[in-house]
Parts: C-alpha cells; sequence; structure tokens
C-alpha cells in the first residue's frame, strides 16, 4: 500500500473513533491509486459503524465502467476475458476483494447506476458471461454503488432517476440510502475544472450536495489529482473540520493538513528521463513522424473535436499506417467507433491515438510521448499522466511532453517551461513539488480559480432538500425551470440512420452500437447544419429498435433554431398516452442523417466549423 493512503487510512480510522463523522481530502498525482482505495475506506468506516453501504461518486460514465467493471467486478470474478479486457494490476484487485469481504460486501452486493448499460455492445461470449453478474441500482439498492455524480445528485435532491419525467417522484427511498451511506467523491477535480471564474451548474449542485451531507452527518472522503488552492479552501469551508491528506518533499502534519513523502513513488517517476518542450503547431506532422520512427507511440490531445478530427485525417494522409496504428476518439463518435478505438488501444496495437479530452480519466492507456493543446493547466496535467503510465514498459525510459503553441496555449503553462529552461531543469509530470532534478508541477494550481455559485438554481436546490415534504408536482416545476438539467445541461441521444431507409420498411437499429450522447449545445449545432432529421421514438429492445418519427426537428424550435425542451417533453408525453407505445417504449433519439457522417471518425469535420 502506497504510504499516502496508508497514512489517509489512518487519519481515516482514528476520526471514525471519535464522536464526529469523519470528512477526509485525498490529495495525490494521477496513477496513485486514489480509486482503489476506496474499497479500503469503505471498509474502515463500515467496521467502525459509521455507514452500512458505501457511495463512490464519479463525474463520467467512463470511469464509472472502469472502476465498477474493471476494478470492483473483476476483483470477484473468475473470467480471463475480463481479465484481459480490463488488464488490472493482481495485487490491486486481491486488496480490494480483501477489504470488500471482511466487511462481508461479494459481487451481488456491487452495483452501477449511470445512464448507459455496461457491455451492452460487447459481443463475444466471454464478456457476454460477465454481463449476468452485472448489476445496475437506479435507487442505490446495494452495499456498495459506483454512480455518477448526475445520478447521486438527482437521487439526493428528490428527483429519482427512474422519475425524472414522471409525474410521481418515489423520492424517499434512494434518499434514504444515500443518508446511511458513507460517500467517495472521486477525481473531485474535473468538478472545478469545468468552467473557471463562471457559473456552473455542475459545481453549483456539487457544492449544495456536500452541504446536505454535512448536515446529514455522513461520513464525505473527495479523493482528487490536481486541487488548485481555491479549491482546497472551498473544500475546507464546506466540509467543516475535514483534514488533507497531500504528496509533498517531506513528511509533515500541521492541524488539519498531513503532507507524505513517498520516496518509493519519486524515485519511480524521476527514473523516467522527462523532456517537455514548447512545439509549433506546423512542426507537428514532422514531429509525430519523427517519434513514431524511433518506435515510440504517440498521444496527441486536442481541445476541440475538428481539431481532433482535422490532425487525425492529416496524419493518416501522410503517415502508411492501418486503421489499428492511427486511432481517433472523441464523443461525437457512435458506441461501436469508441469500442473499436478503445479495443484497438487496449490490444496495444495503436501507435498513435488522437483524442480530445474524453481520454483524461477513466482510460486507462500509456504512451511513449504526447503533443497536447494546452488551454487549461489541469487537463495537462491529466493528459501527461498518461505518458510512461507503466513506467516498466516505457520505451527507452525516456518520456516526451510537447505543448502546442498556438492560440489555445495558456501563460502559466508557457512560463513553467520558460522557468525550467531559466533552470536548466525538466519538469516532472508526476509531481506536485520540485526535486534536485525537476521542477514539478504544483506552481500551475496555484492560481486557478473556481467556478461560481449559480444562485438560481441554488435556491431552487435549497428548496429540494430542506422541507420533509414536497409535492411531485412542485419538483417537477423546478426541474422543468431549469431545462431538465440540475447537474449539467440536457443530455440526448443521436442515433446515425438513413431516415429514407426506415420509411414504412420497418428497419431496425442497435442503439447499442449506431448511437452516441451529446449536450443540447452540439445538438443545435447538429440540427442548425441540416443533418438532425428528426425526434424519433424507439420500440422494441436497445438491441433491434423500431424507430418511429414523432416530430420533424423544425417543430422542436423555440427561436433563432434553439431546441425548446418543453416541446420535446410535451412530444414525449403525448406519445406515451398510447398505450401500445408505453409497454414497448425504449427512448427517444434524435436522427442524425448519415451524408454528416464518417465511419471510424465520427461527425464529419465540415459540419463542426463554425
Amino acid at each position: 500500500m502506497r504510504p499516502l493512503i496508508e497514512k489517509a487510512a489512518e487519519i481515516l480510522k482514528n476520526d471514525a473513533n471519535t464522536s464526529k463523522p469523519p470528512r477526509i481530502i485525498i490529495e495525490a498525482p494521477t496513477a496513485y491509486g486514489k480509486s482503489t482505495a476506496a474499497p479500503l475506506m469503505a471498509r474502515i468506516l463500515i467496521e467502525s459503524g459509521w455507514c452500512h453501504s458505501f457511495i463512490h461518486s464519479l463525474p463520467l460514465r467512463a470511469i464509472v465502467e472502469d472502476v465498477y467493471l474493471c476494478l470492483m467486478i473483476n476483483a470477484f470474478s473468475s473470467s480471463e476475458a475480463l481479465r484481459n479486457y480490463c488488464r488490472k494490476s493482481g495485487t490491486v484487485l486481491r486488496e480490494v476483494k480483501e477489504s470488500l469481504s471482511a466487511v462481508n460486501i461479494g459481487i451481488k452486493d456491487i452495483a452501477y447506476q449511470m445512464g448507459e448499460h455496461l457491455l451492452s455492445n460487447q459481443e463475444s461470449d466471454e464478456l457476454v458471461e460477465v454481463k449476468d453478474v452485472l448489476k445496475k441500482e437506479p435507487l442505490f439498492d446495494a452495499r456498495y454503488v459506483i454512480t455518477t455524480l448526475d445520478s447521486l445528485a438527482y437521487n439526493a435532491f428528490r428527483v429519482p432517476v427512474t422519475e425524472i419525467f414522471s409525474y410521481r417522484k418515489h423520492y424517499a427511498i434512494p434518499r434514504t440510502r444515500i443518508f446511511v451511506s458513507a460517500t467517495y467523491f472521486d477525481e473531485a477535480h474535473m468538478i472545478y475544472e469545468e468552467k473557471e471564474d463562471e457559473e456552473s451548474n455542475l459545481f453549483t449542485t456539487f457544492n449544495e450536495l456536500l452541504r446536505m451531507l454535512v448536515a446529514a452527518q455522513t461520513p464525505i472522503i473527495v479523493a482528487s489529482a490536481t486541487l488548485s488552492e481555491n479549491s482546497e479552501r472551498h473544500l475546507l469551508e464546506t466540509l467543516q473540520e475535514a483534514k488533507i491528506v497531500k504528496l509533498d518533499k517531506t513528511d509533515k502534519s500541521d492541524g488539519h493538513l498531513t503532507l507524505v513523502h513517498d520516496k518509493e513513488f519519486e524515485e519511480n517517476v524521476t527514473s523516467i528521463q522527462w523532456f517537455s518542450s514548447l512545439l509549433r503547431e506546423d512542426n507537428l506532422k514532422e514531429k509525430v513522424k519523427e517519434l513514431i520512427d524511433t518506435g515510440m507511440t504517440v498521444f496527441i490531445a486536442r481541445d476541440t473535436i475538428r481539431e481532433a478530427i482535422k490532425t487525425f485525417k492529416e496524419l493518416k494522409e501522410s503517415l502508411e499506417l492501418n486503421d489499428d496504428e492511427i486511432v481517433l476518439l472523441h464523443s461525437l463518435m457512435t458506441r461501436e467507433d469508441r469500442s473499436r478505438a478503445l479495443e484497438s488501444i487496449r490490444d496495444e496495437k495503436t501507435r498513435i491515438l488522437v483524442a480530445t479530452s474524453i481520454v483524461e480519466a477513466g482510460v486507462d492507456i500509456s504512451f511513449n510521448a504526447l503533443i497536447t493543446d494546452a488551454s487549461r493547466a489541469s487537463s495537462v496535467i491529466q493528459r501527461t499522466g498518461r505518458v510512461c503510465r507503466k513506467i516498466e514498459r516505457c520505451k527507452e525510459n525516456k518520456a516526451h511532453v510537447f505543448i502546442l503553441e498556438n492560440k489555445h496555449l495558456d501563460s502559466r503553462i508557457k512560463g513553467l517551461l520558460e522557468n525550467a529552461e531559466n533552470q536548466q531543469k525538466q519538469i516532472c509530470w508526476r509531481l506536485p513539488y520540485d526535486t534536485d532534478s525537476y521542477l514539478g508541477y504544483g506552481p500551475l494550481l496555484r492560481e486557478t480559480g473556481i467556478p461560481e455559485i449559480n444562485t438560481k438554481l441554488k435556491r431552487s436546490l435549497e428548496t429540494l432538500a430542506s422541507p420533509l415534504l414536497i409535492s411531485s408536482r412542485s419538483i417537477g416545476e423546478i426541474v422543468r425551470n431549469h431545462g431538465y438539467g440540475l447537474v449539467r445541461t440536457f443530455l440526448a441521444e443521436v442515433v446515425v440512420a438513413d431516415p429514407e431507409l426506415l420509411n414504412g420498411a420497418g428497419r431496425r437499429v442497435n442503439l447499442n452500437k449506431d448511437s452516441f450522447v451529446t449536450s443540447l449545445n452540439k445538438l443545435r449545432l447538429l440540427a442548425s447544419r441540416g443533418c438532425i432529421d428528426g425526434l424519433y421514438v424507439a420500440l422494441g429492445t436497445r438491441e433491434k429498435a423500431t424507430l418511429r418519427k414523432i416530430s420533424p426537428i423544425e417543430e422542436l424550435y423555440r427561436q433563432r433554431e434553439e431546441i425548446s425542451l418543453d416541446k420535446y417533453f410535451h412530444n414525449l408525453q403525448k406519445t406515451l398516452a398510447d398505450p401500445e407505445t408505453k409497454y414497448n417504449f425504449v427512448g427517444t433519439v434524435f436522427l442524425l442523417k448519415t451524408n454528416c457522417y464518417e465511419k471510424n471518425l465520427g461527425v464529419k469535420e465540415d459540419v463542426l466549423r463554425i
């Protein structure tokens, strides 16, 4: 067990023996083992009697899949196919199983909750068998639940995720389960990064959720890699008497702050020869060719989907690589195309990955070199966590980080690079502090701001949280007033299909393969380009769904081609009034015309041009 995790567990155990609910903040670099430490924390809190169950909250669906499937289920399963699919350390899996088994939590007691079904697009016989043990619990009916922050917040604020659009809200059951659990907020930095110095629904909801759990006297653990000083200050003020445990160059304990020096970790990450420099955008192709010619693998991170597609196409044309050797990954790709890309990466066939922030967390990948946009310091730190992640397999023990010198470049990152050059040192992107040989990334976090509270949403959340009882009608009105998105913007499912082939033919589509989920803003952009045919209702099953058009896209416009959610839900309720439709209902989808989509590339680059 790493020293920082060991110290955090020791502090948690000591605090659990007092009369006050334990609250602790764990800060450690990427790939340190914060997520794998959650079962140990659960064991301590359950054994001490502070909770009956444990909720592990994560900001992204991709991380939920990794933690639930590849960590928890993998620890208890004997499936060799799952071992190969996830490739987790056997030691880590044994520790997870040992911690949970000690408090009588087995594979049947562990569940997940998010807006998708895991392994829904997997067809291999071996992994299909694993599907039988997977357990999705929207109402948190399990001893150990891995959930998205969105689902946790909706359930906590009396909007059960299964009844967001229903007239009746049976909120007491999931809410009670939250109040008898300890909560582990993992990857918390992603909440603070969303909109620095701007109003953020995600941050506002997180803030109110913490206040609610503090008032309910529940144990709270927050784990993060890159918390700024402002983020730390906010957590200390909100959690009240919380303790911080973080990595540093010395061991020190002073009141609420405990610093831990992990000598072995420091020696491991500084044994890598780090090289960081600026790279001009017009030299990108030449640099990539130079790197792969020496046998290195390269991760290219772009801040926008359009730039990712453009970079991928240019490299594909100039380099003689097959489809597995150069891979593109972003959020406007169908589930099938994303799954194929991830499979190539897992099978270690990929030499070049071009991606957006979709791989900053939740995807366990390791490359020799990184070329990245640098508009946000925290994103760069996360992306460098994908360089030489597996130190023992890092080619020639060298890690190369190239910061693109373009309009996105953050002055703080440029300043750190210049400071390193002036001191004739390199930057170790795994350490927050300086060593004799390297500069750390710590200075990048000192001046980083935090999002602002959305006061209108804050008042609504207080209304949902405070009274002993609240009517389903009042809950529905509040949700509607906030555009059906208390945590983030409304998300819509989009399926790629030819509307002409659907007419009268009863052609079925596989929503688990041919669709993706996107935000209302991106949906609006696709609609303005003439790519969205309309709103459809999906009937049958997700694997074999029959689509029936219920509204042309134009009828959903409010003004200036903005999609009206009120009109959307009016159409949905009208459709569900038909009993035959109601009992065959799978969901609603927006149909993306096939001429706007390209296999393995996603939505076409021209469509995304602003």
